[in-house]
């Protein structure tokens, strides 16, 4: 059964790499992004910078969820 729950989880990646490549292929039009502080303007496809933005997202999301977990399981101390 463990193999089957393997096999998903490597179907699943493969499924979302597809979408992914497919997404930055459909969206190949350079845009710059803005910043208010410097004068700088990076430019990339916008399949590019929505991509990153989805991903800083989640890495965020987890590292969040990550943290709070960790505080939640911590002993309280009786004084």
């Amino acid at each position: 059964m463990r193999w089957l729950l393997n096999f998903l989880i490597v179907l699943l990646a493969l499924v979302l790499f597809l979408v992914c490549l497919l997404f930055l292929l459909g969206n190949p039009q350079p845009i710059a992004l803005e910043l208010l502080v410097t004068a700088w303007q990076p430019e990339a496809a916008l399949g590019q910078w929505l991509l990153l933005f989805l991903l800083g997202g989640v890495v965020a999301g987890l590292a969040a969820g990550l943290l709070l977990a960790g505080v939640l399981r911590l002993p309280r101390r009786r004084s």
